[in-house]
């Protein structure tokens, strides 16, 4: 596959979260060595910036979220994309990617705090391989597809192929708001900035459209539940910015 039509199959199935029930059939050491992979192959193909300002930063917020979940043990990583495009996605194995456009574009740090809380939390869940999963049940040859000949470079491959395939459902997004809402709050954010950037991303669309709506669908009452969910922390002084935030975002909408 040629790096373009890599990079937009998982930008499909990774920048988005999708979200599909049932049984996982790739363990998570598989799916972390499949990562690996995959962060291999995206350095190579993204457009990653070399700012270490902006990467150490996005790291460091990134990495207080991800020791909350279950999965905080493994190696997680963080990546800052220059791209004008309003965006953040997941990629299984623990990798995290958020665009300069999204940075710039957002109002406060604790907004920031609240797209990476989400994104991890669509990895923490494993929404990616679950989504694989499905798929795998659903093909005739699937008994096939889910033997181990070819290991981790098979799994990869399978995650970028299955990316062209990719839907989102809601009750994906509910679970990763309920999650990065429950992630933020354990890390010290208020997730009220969860909800403030949805809404400013919902004011921005329709205005005339966000990457991030079209992998991470807002339903009707995707913020009211987020903004509730968030009450429960109320009165915890959990931060909303911090002192970097400004002079980030600055060199974010330089790059």
């Amino acid at each position: 596959m040629s790096p373009r039509p890599l990079v937009a199959a998982l930008a499909v199935l990774l920048a988005g979260c999708a979200t599909l029930g049932g049984a996982n059939y790739y363990s998570v050491d598989e799916e972390w060595q499949a990562g690996d992979q995959l962060e291999a192959q995206l350095r190579q193909q993204l457009p990653l910036t070399n700012d270490r300002t902006l990467t150490r930063y996005v790291d460091r917020i990134g990495q207080a979220m991800a020791r909350q979940t279950e999965l905080g043990n493994r190696r997680w990583r963080f990546f800052v994309v220059r791209d004008d495009a309003i965006n953040a996605f997941n990629v299984p194995g623990g990798l995290v990617y958020v665009n300069t456009g999204l940075i710039e574009n957002v109002g406060s740090a604790g907004e920031l705090a609240g797209a990476i809380a989400h994104e991890v939390a669509h990895g923490a869940a494993r929404h990616g391989t679950q989504r694989l999963s499905k798929a795998q049940e659903t093909n005739a040859v699937a008994g096939v597809l889910l033997g181990r000949s070819g290991g981790v470079e098979r799994i990869a491959a399978q995650i970028a192929a299955q990316g062209a395939f990719a839907s989102f459902s809601r009750a994906d997004e509910r679970e990763a708001d309920r999650l990065g809402v429950q992630i933020m709050a354990r890390a010290g954010y208020d997730p009220d900035g969860l909800a403030d950037l949805l809404e400013r991303l919902a004011a921005q669309e329709r205005g005339g459209g966000v990457a991030f709506f079209r992998s991470h669908p807002l339903s009707s009452d995707r913020m009211a539940e987020v903004r509730r969910l968030a009450r429960a922390y109320d009165g915890q002084r959990l931060r909303t910015t911090d002192g970097e935030f400004a002079s980030v975002r600055r060199r974010a909408a330089q790059l």
